[in-house]
């Protein structure tokens, strides 16, 4: 499970590049990220019904490697 995280949403960081999407939808995600560590590494969900798709339905589907 993950955890909530506020971003600062300006112009500024949309400028340089600060753009985050949601890693199974793709949806632009302005100010808070459901942040969640799979495999050490952390991923940037718009809520968690898509952490929730991405681990029980993606992951096993589409990854090579398995769980």
């Amino acid at each position: 499970m993950g955890t909530w995280k506020k971003r600062e949403a300006g112009l500024v960081e949309y400028v340089n590049g600060g753009i985050v999407n949601c890693v199974l939808c793709g949806k632009m995600i302005p100010r808070d990220i459901w942040v969640s560590i799979y495999n050490e590494n952390n991923l940037n969900f718009c809520d968690v019904k898509c952490e929730n798709i991405y681990i029980e339905y993606w992951i096993p589907k589409y990854s090579k490697k398995k769980l």
